[in-house]
């Protein structure tokens, strides 16, 4: 396999999710004196420490109000992924654990109309994501009303996402469905404080194998001869997924401060349980600069089926994934870890038209289970450039 297109789920989601949101908060916080209608762009580089997977990602966001009713949004994101990552096969302490090569680009975006009536703002959304093996569209309805004065919101929605796996080495493409279920309440505590809880209900369907990670297994080829041999991971072909996530932002007027500390939790019948925690301090100086320094820590358990080896197990790895017990899967994102993340982010406002961004993070990964090699869990530097320009 020279050519992976492996998508590193632990880490490109969180980049999508950098490029695709991070902008609203300070948006608020520069609001005074702007147009909410802006254009938006980043530029953001997410590289791994020795050489591994390195992804070089633009954004490009629009949100314009049609009239006093409609609010069109879109936003559009480019990736260039390169690099290599673990294929799965076990290594020796102190060994670099086995290293497949990988390019592939992606282009995704999404498209948002928000209609707004009175008390209720509801947001229809279609989201597409195209790769050279991989092809995904998604849908989603979402609905928040405001009581209590504008004091309480209550949301609600529901996405669908279908997703078409391809590989080369792949007769025909594999099919992924998944539904998302959300319900959400905020409720504005004072005039500094605003607290959220939300809970997601997701139901995963069809091929959730990685095609590209591979387990090894010793096996009797002929009697009284064994040999290492590799076989492609076997995941369930179904998973159900539970978080909940509360959020608090708290302004501070004698500071010019802001916090906002999140803490999310998530299960799901693969047996992963995670504990996320969020900090993020918005700090203001003058009119023109804010000061953003944040962490983010993650402790998550392993799924029931991870394993470094299949030699001794009383069952014989198939040649396919087929979504049917036995499952085991060695990919190093299903292991038992902690990752950590910190960096800063400054925000200066050239003028009422246009503001100006660049942040840095560390992201650290480490793995928990005393097994899995921890040549297995990347640490990278995520570096981001962007602006806004209001209109």
């Amino acid at each position: 396999m020279s050519s992976l297109q492996t998508r590193p789920f632990s880490v490109l989601p969180r980049s999508a999710r950098i490029l695709l949101f991070t902008f609203y908060f300070y948006t608020w916080l520069l609001r005074d004196g702007f147009a909410e209608d802006h254009i938006s762009v980043k530029w953001q580089d997410y590289s791994e420490d020795d050489d591994r997977i390195r992804v070089i990602s633009r954004y490009l966001g629009v949100e314009k109000e049609i009239n006093s009713s409609f609010t069109l949004k879109a936003h559009g994101v480019h990736d260039a992924i390169s690099g290599a990552t673990p294929t799965g096969v076990p290594a020796e302490d102190g060994v670099e654990v086995p290293l497949s090569n990988l390019t592939d680009q992606r282009t995704s975006g999404v498209v948002d109309l928000v209609w707004t009536k009175d008390i209720h703002s509801t947001s229809f959304q279609y989201a597409h994501s195209k790769e050279s093996d991989f092809l995904s569209r998604g849908y989603s309805f979402s609905t928040t009303t405001e009581l209590n004065k504008r004091n309480t919101g209550i949301n609600y929605g529901v996405s669908f996402i279908n997703d078409l796996i391809s590989p080369s080495f792949f007769d025909r493409s594999k099919q992924k469905d998944s539904w998302d279920y959300f319900l959400g309440v905020s409720q504005v505590v004072d005039p500094n404080t605003v607290v959220a809880l939300n809970f997601t209900y997701s139901v995963f369907d069809g091929f959730l194998s990685d095609p590209y990670k591979i387990v090894l297994q010793e096996t009797e080829i002929l009697p009284g001869l064994s040999l290492p041999l590799t076989f492609q991971e076997n995941r369930p072909d179904n998973r159900i997924r539970r978080i909940w996530y509360t959020n608090v932002k708290r302004f501070f007027p004698e500071i010019n401060g802001s916090l906002d500390f999140g803490y999310r939790y998530f299960s799901d019948t693969w047996g992963i349980d995670s504990h996320t925690f969020d900090f993020e301090w918005y700090q203001k100086f003058g009119e023109r600069w804010i000061v953003r320094p944040n962490y983010r820590y993650y402790k998550q358990s392993a799924a029931d089926f991870y394993t470094l080896d299949l030699t001794g197990e009383p069952f014989a790895a198939t040649e396919e994934p087929s979504g049917l017990a036995p499952f085991y899967s060695a990919d190093y994102r299903l292991a038992k870890m902690d990752t950590s993340s910190y960096g800063l982010k400054v925000i200066f406002k050239i003028n009422e038209t246009f503001s100006l961004d660049a942040a840095f993070e560390r992201y650290e990964m480490e793995g928990r289970d005393g097994k899995t090699p921890q040549s297995a869990f990347p640490d990278a530097d995520i570096l981001t450039l962007g602006g806004v320009f209001w209109f």
